[in-house]
Parts: structure tokens; sequence; C-alpha cells
């Protein structure tokens, strides 16, 4: 666990949240989009937070979930009792109205998911907030935030949502939308820096841009996709953090090349103060990342490896020469690997026979885990054009040590001649992985 004030007392500010835990139990107070938990140290303190509205939320000793919502300059206090919690101060009639008005994209049960009907309730539901917003009398600056957070989640739900729900579908059952689904996306514009605010709004700009790309409404380009997605972003400072937070995300997925090309070209985009301040840090992880990265680079043949089919049929990579080859390592429990292989196996289908064959390499190691990759291969659909194999030994085996692999999804794509033409390619789900590979076959 990380105490809460390690966490946050690095950041100084007026605002501070004081919370008194009379209960015994273990709280948390955090973010609203950290991952994980944050316990409060002590059973009385006071944290101070950063100088800006924000989203945070505690976590009761009973786990339920209590919004709580700051603002520079605020104080609030949080007591929690055997009775329940109780928050009050500056911000206590929008702390109140949060948890009597939540919206986290619930409808009836009777209506579809992502149908018309689902749609269209959501959207009413929204209105309805926005009258109670309106009529609240509430902070001004919380009113127009908590419009945007409203949208922001029905937008999270429409993009992030529907990928994981194709991805869990029973029996590998097709998730259908209705009819203009995605018609949102023709007017969808960025322009209110409150956005900034908003928990896990990169991901849903990150996603409603890549959605673009997909359906033809921004074209798709691999070497300026970039400053692409910038020319979308119509506020300055919106624009300016997203191209922070989109290299910072580059990098993790050590997508290296796209770093180094595209920087020189969206440098002069980030004009923010804040976001420009954190560039130096960027350049220095990539600079690190580049030397991590020195076995595995663009030209290097791949080790070569045997893996086997459910049915004990082995297949080793030099079988494949003559042809552009995408591997997806993968396992069972990975939830992000499963979201992609409903992508991983459509793709497959688009480029059957068209000089690109489509690894799927299972890293399920011992008997459970091998058991529960059999039983899935067995139950899932059998996709066109993928090859469904399973490398003994997992992590463990001598080619993840190799390659440096210490977690997925991974993609790698290969070169003709079985050389390494991109260690870390782009995910299935990402339309410049399918623009990448019709440019290679078109050569």
């Amino acid at each position: 666990m990380i105490a809460v004030t390690a966490l946050l007392t690095a950041v100084t500010g007026q605002s501070q949240v004081r919370i008194t835990n009379t209960t015994g139990e273990k709280v948390y107070f955090q973010p609203e989009a950290m991952l994980g938990y944050a316990e409060v140290a002590s059973a009385d303190t006071t944290i101070a937070v950063p100088d800006s509205p924000a989203y945070y939320r505690l976590v009761g000793a009973d786990g339920t979930f209590y919004p709580v919502y700051l603002s520079p300059g605020s104080v609030t206090d949080i007591a929690v009792t055997t009775a329940g919690v109780t928050i009050t101060g500056t911000h206590e009639r929008e702390n109140s109205f949060m948890r009597e008005n939540p919206y986290i994209c619930r409808s009836p049960r009777e209506i579809k998911k992502y149908s018309p009907e689902w749609t269209a309730w959501q959207e009413r539901e929204i209105l309805r907030l926005d009258s109670l917003l309106y009529a609240s009398g509430l902070d001004p600056e919380f009113v127009a935030t908590r419009r945007l957070y409203h949208r922001y989640t029905l937008l999270n739900q429409r993009l992030g949502g529907l990928t994981l729900a194709k991805a869990f579908a029973p029996g590998g059952q097709k998730v259908e939308v209705g009819e203009g689904f995605y018609a949102f996306l023709d007017t969808l514009r960025f322009d209110d820096k409150r956005v900034l605010r908003i928990p896990k709004w990169f991901d849903v700009v990150d996603k409603a841009l890549e959605t673009k790309e997909s359906r033809g409404l921004i074209p798709v380009s691999n070497d300026t996709y970039m400053s692409v997605y910038a020319g979308e972003i119509d506020d300055e400072t919106v624009r300016s953090h997203f191209l922070t937070s989109l290299l910072a995300l580059t990098l993790k997925r050590n997508y290296l090349n796209d770093f180094a090309s595209q920087l020189p070209a969206v440098r002069q985009l980030i004009t923010d103060p804040e976001a420009v301040a954190q560039l130096p840090a960027l350049e220095r992880e990539y600079a690190s990342r580049l030397e991590a990265a020195e076995g595995v680079t663009r030209g290097t043949p791949m080790p070569e490896f045997v893996a086997k089919t459910v049915d004990g049929k082995e297949y080793n990579i030099k079988d494949f020469r003559g042809d552009y080859v995408l591997i997806d390592f993968w396992f069972t429990g990975c939830a992000p690997c499963r979201a992609e292989m409903p992508y991983f196996d459509e793709l497959a289908g688009k480029f059957d026979g068209r000089g690109v064959k489509f690894i799927s390499l299972s890293v399920d190691a011992g008997p459970e885990l091998y058991a529960e990759w059999e039983r899935m291969m067995r139950e899932k659909p059998h996709a066109p054009g993928v090859l469904s194999v399973n490398l003994p030994d997992g992590f463990n085996s001598p080619l993840l040590k190799q390659l440096g692999i210490h977690g997925v999804p991974r993609i790698m794509l290969l070169d003709r001649e079985g050389r390494i033409l991109e260690s870390y390619a782009k995910r299935p789900s990402d339309p410049k992985l399918p623009h990448q590979l019709s440019t290679l076959i078109a050569d």
C-alpha cells in the first residue's frame, strides 16, 4: 500500500482535505483516475492536494465509493465513522449532488446495450442531470465541469466499453451496435480546457481520434499521426497536454521510432508551459529506452523457436520465411490481450492470402494455464488466417528472455527474411497497423 500522505504532499497548494477515521478499518483517498488504492496513513490526517479543480474519491471501510470534488482554496472535512461517511466543507453541496445523482451509464435491463434505444436513454439521462445542475445554484465551475464529466463518462463507455464487450462476448458472439452509433464523431471537438479535469480524459480523446481514423473521418498516417490528431483539438492547452500524454504513451508502448520521428513536428504545437516542462524528462526516458532496446532493433534476425498447436503440431518460425509475419504474444488471463483478439482475427481475415502470416502465440505455461488455453482454443471459433500456438515454458522460455519480453500483449512484425521489422508493432485495434501492412505488401 502507498500511504496517501506520501503520494500527495509532494504537490503543495492551498486546498486541503482533513480525514478523520474512527472505525479502526482501512480507508483510502486518491484521485479518481488512479489505479489501485492509496491508504490514508493515520486515523486523523490533513492532505494537501493540487491547486486546481479535480475529482477524488474516498473508499470507505465498507468498500463504498464516495466522490469528492475539490477546487483551489477549498477545505474539505471527511469523517468516517461506524455510522457512515460525512463530507462537509467548501463543496459540501457539490459533493452531496454527486453522491445523490451519480452517472455510470447504467440503463434499464430490458434495453440492449449499445442499441439506438440505449444511446437515446443515455442522452436523455445526461439532459436530465443537466437540468438538475442548472437549477442547483451550485458553483458555476463545478456545473461546467460536471457536465463535461457526464459526457466523457458516456464517451468512455461508447468507445472503451464497447471494445471490452467485444473481447469478452461469450462463445465468440458478435457485439452489434445500432445504426448511427458513431455519428457523434462527426461533430466531436475538444475545445474546453476543463476537459483536463476529467478522470481518464486522455484515454477518451485518444480512443475517439483513433476511432475517427478507423472510420475514415481523419487520414491514417503512420508517419504524421500525432500532427493529424493535434489538428482535431481546438483548445491550445488541451492540445499541448494531449501531445505530451501521447508522447508518454508512445514511450510506454516502446514505439521509439514514432517518438523520434514525430517529436520535431509536434514540439512547436506544445505551447502550454506546464506541458513544455515535461519534454526534457520524456526525451531522457526515450534515450534510456533506446539503449535498453539495442538487442531487438529493426533488422535484427528473429531468434528461432518452436511452438505447438492445441493438437500438438509443431511450427518453427523459419517455416514462414517469404511472408511478413505478425506475432501476437498473449496469455489467457490478460484482459488487454483478450480485448485485442477480435481485431487480430479481423486483421488476419483481411490479409489472408496476401503475404502476411498471423501467429497467435500463447505464453500460458504450467498445467492449469495450459489447460485454460487449450479449452479456449477448442471453444473459440477458428479465425481464418490465424495460426494459434503455445510457446513451451511461457515467460521462462529462451525466446522471451532473448527478446526481453516481460509483459503482454506484445505485437511483433517480421519482414520476409525473418528479421525484426517492428519489435513493438501497433496494436491490432489501431488502424495504423493495417495501413502499415497494406503499405508493406504494396512495395
